[in-house]
């Protein structure tokens, strides 16, 4: 399992209601967010999933010297409440990231134009790792199987109306 680093640890919209969040425009800087928010949401499960694995099998300790040893019932019950405790504290953060995350897709969805949501989705949704959004070459060459200069051109161009075209969309 590879973790992504997490820049960012605040809520998106910690103060925003869900109403507020649907009525806010997708903006170029709202795109953006989205491969940041999929690799928190991404690492936070993972290491639930982790936690879980270990509530099965809990890290043996060493003896303290006092004669007695905990038994693997208390290491476990000991994982599943640190789980528990961790998956309360996350779960608000995991869930905004999820509808932000929803919204943008919705958004992207709701695009006339094909080419366009196209060239959004390769630029903010898919990206090219962790928090690197698709470059225009490569955008390019998934879009017109050619990366030239004039294909790269094209695609920015759609990419200038689907960013006009998206902030007039109501979700």
């Amino acid at each position: 399992m590879t973790c992504k680093p997490i820049k960012n640890n605040s809520y998106p919209h910690e103060n925003t209601s869900m109403e507020d969040m649907l009525l806010e425009p997708i903006t170029k800087k709202r795109l953006s967010k989205f491969l940041a928010l999929k690799a928190q949401t991404e690492n936070h499960l993972e290491r639930i999933a982790r936690m879980k694995s270990n509530e099965k099998f809990p890290a043996m300790r060493e003896s303290d010297g006092s004669g007695h040893q905990s038994g693997a019932s208390d290491r476990m019950a000991n994982a599943v409440i640190k789980r528990l405790t961790y998956e309360e504290q996350i779960s608000e953060q995991i869930n905004a990231n999820l509808a932000e995350m929803d919204i943008i897709r919705k958004a992207i969805d709701a695009l006339e134009d094909p080419m366009e949501q196209e060239v959004l989705r390769l630029r903010y949704v898919d990206g090219d790792g962790f928090y690197k959004r698709m470059p225009w070459r490569d955008v390019a060459m998934c879009m017109y199987h050619d990366d030239d200069e004039s294909k790269i051109r094209a695609v920015t161009r759609i990419h200038g109306r689907a960013l006009e075209n998206i902030r007039k969309v109501e979700i």
